[in-house]
């Protein structure tokens, strides 16, 4: 049982329906036995809220604790409405604090209310406490001489407005009109007059008919019609005609194999511009930018409850993600400029928990099982030797070795029995994303892009991701690098990465250690202090509910905070809150950014409150348990130092894009010499059909001379299965296919040089 105390409710238990309200304790007295109840104001036939509030009743607490202790009544705490915590400079300035759905409300109308309200009452409130007015003889009464005073015919307006301030214990928003009878939030308006901008009277006189407002039957099958036909490739215009077809047809007539469709005198009123209004009106309903994006309601939903993805993991070792991509580029052949390949593609191991690059394999081989289990060894093993083959010097730290107990992995190379009988036998698992859904391993999507768009993208031959649009040069004819001249520049880009790109350190732990601002230096602090297995986090809340307010708005993550030391809109970076309340409710899917005040504790930022239909509370999305602890004034010092730290660490990436500009100009100028050498030898200038011509067994020629397996000729049958195994017999189909001597002193020429 919990006992009765000021301000509590009272509700009372019925076994034939639900509880009631029955009133809220604004004064009792243990000596007296006496207890004071203000009732809250009851419903009429049709369920509305009565405006007029009942007289406070005067009853023995003792007789109140036997009814609560049987189970007839309990007790509550009381959740004040939404108005009732509204400052004065809110309703002054017609905020829209504490509205979960767009209201009209006029506050500065609500604040004139309150104000002729209190004047009626201040007479016998003003200056006196709860206690003193209930208690006072002179309550019974009073609201009769008050109205004879102001010459009114009757009392009932001050009579409510006594008993009003009453419940709400002294608040005066207690005085504000509650308005219960506009209807329910968010319920649908329906105009008799077109809305809109109006037409010209011109263009109605040369035939052009108003249009026509939708009715609840239009909104709702326009909403449906969305929903069903509105598809990624389906244009607006399209999805309301079928719309149109299936719910707005009166008849439909067949001549012969055409049919003939009669639609209804309002649907060719209705225009497309209509249907995707009401289309998107639903909070899930997608906008048509968002379908054609390839967005739906269930990966919105999906992308809120797992937040950010390095948030998910805390060990260095925990998670690595694997995925294929081509390297856009079009190279030539280390034996001749002339001689035009593929492009090679590029399967790369990236730490979940740091972006740390931990290995790639680069090749002509497509992606596959094989390719993938490559990259993977190649993020175990060390580096060293791997660089010097490109002739790049590093040292052991300079490239990690790393192994992972999960993969994450698409649809593809990864998932087939070669693949995962490895893996089990490394003791290592396996986890695979949604087909053409990378949002499982988005990080290294990204990082793809970014490779391509400072290496692939910047040398001559580069595909750009796409097909020749017509009048651009093909880009067999561009092509100038071979694979060892294509390998250093990739493998220094991957060095920068991991080891000179200025990033934000994860944790504060790591900012008192004096970490470096590199993924290296992350990388080799979670090692050396353990961070190799998870460990769970013990996160201590607060109930605040009288703190600082700052400017923040709802954003599909949850809710941001503003800078306050900026004099503009400046978020916070790192502090977002959320609760399940909040992913649950409709906010956090509404397309327009929502402003609203957020009460704070500067010296503990792990927990908010903010107003929405009422005081919520909202917790830090934080996996560094340091920050829970730090106060508001050093997160902010440390933001800027990281903003101070990233402007000037740009002028490594300045000198490191210098660098690789002055390495591929000479590249390609040494490519372009030894082209033009290669042409005028061979006397005549090759055309773009000789260029293209044989490029798939120039690729294998490659091959053969990169990997030194060579292949077996296609035109000679295979041996039958039941031949007997002869080790000191070849036959025909078994002996490799010698290179031809030229070929193979210029390939092994240009790799020397």
């Amino acid at each position: 049982m919990r006992d009765i105390t000021i301000g509590c409710v009272l509700r009372q238990h019925r076994t034939e329906s639900e509880p009631r309200i029955y009133g809220r304790v604004v004064h009792l007295d243990k000596k007296l036995n006496l207890l004071v109840i203000a009732k809250f104001p009851g419903k009429d036939k049709r369920g509305h809220q009565r405006n007029y509030v009942p007289r406070p009743v005067i009853s023995d607490l003792s007789a109140w604790e036997m009814r609560v202790k049987d189970g007839t009544f309990g007790v509550v705490d009381f959740d004040a409405p939404s108005h009732w915590l509204l400052t004065f400079d809110q309703l002054r300035s017609n905020a829209s604090t504490g509205l979960l759905n767009f209201s009209r409300r006029n506050l500065k109308s609500w604040l004139r209310r309150r104000s002729e309200a209190y004047r009626l009452i201040r007479p016998f409130v003003y200056g006196r406490s709860i206690e003193e007015i209930v208690m006072d003889p002179a309550l019974i009464g009073w609201p009769e001489r008050r109205a004879k005073e102001l010459n009114l015919k009757g009392c009932a307006r001050i009579q409510r407005t006594l008993n009003a301030f009453i419940l709400a214990l002294g608040n005066r928003n207690g005085l504000l009109p509650w308005y219960s009878h506009c209807g329910n939030p968010g319920q649908s308006k329906f105009s008799t007059a077109k809305t809109g901008r109006p037409i010209p009277k011109q263009e109605l006189d040369q035939g052009r008919h108003e249009g026509m407002n939708c009715d609840e039957y239009a909104r709702v099958h326009f909403a449906l019609g969305w929903k069903k036909f509105k598809k990624k490739g389906v244009s607006v215009k399209q999805a309301f005609t079928e719309t149109l077809n299936t719910w707005f047809a009166k008849s439909v007539r067949w001549e012969g194999t055409s049919a003939k469709v009669t639609l209804r005198p309002e649907a060719l009123k209705y225009n497309a511009k209509q249907f995707e209004y009401w289309g998107t009106r639903s909070a899930e309903a997608p906008s048509a930018m968002a379908i054609n994006r390839g967005e739906t309601p269930a990966k919105r939903a999906y992308q809120r409850r797992q937040g950010k993805i390095k948030d998910r993991h805390l060990t260095v070792n925990g998670e690595a993600f694997l995925d294929s991509t081509s390297c856009d580029q079009t190279l030539v052949s280390c034996a001749s400029r002339l001689k035009v390949l593929s492009s090679p593609w590029r399967t790369e191991v990236q730490g979940a928990a740091t972006d740390y690059i931990f290995g790639h394999h680069v090749g002509f081989e497509s992606p596959s099982q094989t390719t993938a289990l490559m990259a993977i060894l190649h993020a175990a093993e060390d580096k060293v030797e791997y660089c010097a083959r490109f002739g790049i010097k590093i040292q052991s730290r300079d490239w990690l070795p790393m192994t992972f107990r999960q993969i994450v992995m698409d649809n593809g190379e990864g998932k087939g029995e070669l693949a995962m009988r490895a893996l089990e036998e490394m003791e290592a698992g396996a986890s695979f994303g949604a087909v053409y859904d990378s949002i499982n391993k988005g990080p290294l999507e990204s990082h793809h892009a970014s490779t391509q768009a400072h290496v692939d993208h910047r040398m001559p031959g580069s595909t750009m991701g796409r097909r020749k649009e017509r009048g651009e040069p093909d880009r067999a004819s561009l092509a100038r690098l071979h694979f060892f001249e294509y390998m250093p520049q990739l493998i220094q880009r991957a060095l920068f990465h991991n080891n000179k790109e200025i990033i934000t350190l994860p944790t504060i732990e790591m900012r008192r250690d004096g970490v470096e601002p590199t993924r290296r230096g992350v990388v080799e602090w979670m090692l050396a202090n353990g961070y190799t297995t998870s460990a769970p986090t013990d996160l201590q809340a607060l109930r605040i509910r009288c703190l600082p307010r700052f400017q923040a708005s709802v954003q599909p993550d949850g809710i941001h905070l503003y800078d306050p030391t900026y004099n503009g809109k400046k978020l916070i970076p790192g502090l977002v809150y959320s609760s399940d309340w909040l992913r649950g409710s409709e906010l956090v899917s509404q397309s327009r950014r929502r402003y609203l005040e957020a009460h704070l504790n500067p010296s503990d930022m792990s927990r908010i409150w903010v107003n929405l239909g009422g005081l919520k509370c909202m917790s830090l999305q934080s996996r560094d348990p340091d920050l829970h602890e730090v106060t508001l004034l050093d997160w902010l010092t440390i933001s800027s130092d990281d903003r101070i730290r990233a402007f000037l660490g740009k002028a490594n990436e300045a000198q490191e894009e210098v660098n690789a500009v002055a390495t591929r100009n000479q590249s390609v100028k040494v490519a372009n010499k030894e082209r033009n050498a290669e042409i005028k030898a061979r006397g005549t200038k090759p055309t773009k059909s000789e260029l293209k011509r044989d490029k798939r067994n120039n690729t294998n020629l490659e091959k053969v001379a990169l990997t030194g397996v060579p292949t077996a000729p296609k035109d000679v049958p295979q041996p039958p299965a039941s031949a007997p195994y002869r080790e000191s017999q070849a036959t025909h189909a078994t002996k490799p296919r010698a290179l031809h001597l030229d070929l193979a002193q210029a390939i092994r020429a240009s790799r020397n040089k």
